[in-house]
């Protein structure tokens, strides 16, 4: 498993909720390796709050895999596990958003499948609410521009993963929540997901 490569406000909507602006170009954050979790081959997963005290939200989001000519190969749906607490902590600070971000666990993994450019839709429930639903052709950035952008300023590596952010529809969770995301594609077929407890 490679580095997240996470491009953050990359949905108009979700930029507007959480009252942040949107950049001309794609910015992003990063994720290390051992932050990520990876599903079994039923989707089932975790999710680790680590601080179920604190403010911890859910950032569905398309997840792309690349290659060793480091391009797209697979895909998948992920959560960006977000400890808000932390993250507002940091930005009143003009600190580095990684423990906010980057904490163990906190990029939650789907099934993979097969790359495809095709635009797909992004669908996350809590407790059986849906809470976010929105498709990826809503993108500022597409998967092609963000790499195309990562490749002018920064050394990629095969197996490096691309989080391309979130559409709106944020929100907390808490432990012993059951998660469920899935990707469907544009004849409505479910080609990724997980299921995953809160803990």
């Amino acid at each position: 498993m490679g580095l997240g490569w996470c491009c953050f406000r990359n949905y108009v909507a979700h930029a507007k909720e959480i009252g942040g602006d949107i950049s001309e170009y794609p910015r992003f954050f990063l994720k290390p390796a051992s932050s990520h979790v990876e599903a079994d081959e039923n989707g089932n997963n975790v999710i680790e709050l680590l601080r179920g005290d604190e403010h911890i939200d859910h950032e569905v989001e398309l997840v792309v895999r690349l290659d060793n000519n480091l391009q797209p190969e697979a895909m998948c749906i992920g959560c960006d596990t977000t400890n808000r607490t932390r993250q507002t902590h940091a930005k009143g600070k003009g600190w580095p958003w990684t423990e906010g971000k980057a904490f163990r666990g906190s990029g939650v993994l789907g099934t993979w499948t097969q790359y495809d450019e095709s635009a797909v839709q992004l669908t996350l429930s809590v407790n059986g609410e849906i809470r976010q639903n929105d498709s990826t052709k809503l993108m500022i950035h597409s998967v092609a521009e963000i790499i195309e952008f990562l490749k002018e300023w920064y050394d990629l590596s095969p197996g490096d993963l691309i989080w391309t952010g979130t559409p709106k529809g944020v929100g907390p969770m808490k432990i012993g929540d059951e998660v469920k995301a899935e990707m469907r594609n544009s004849g409505g077929e479910i080609i990724s997901k997980f299921y995953a407890i809160c803990q």
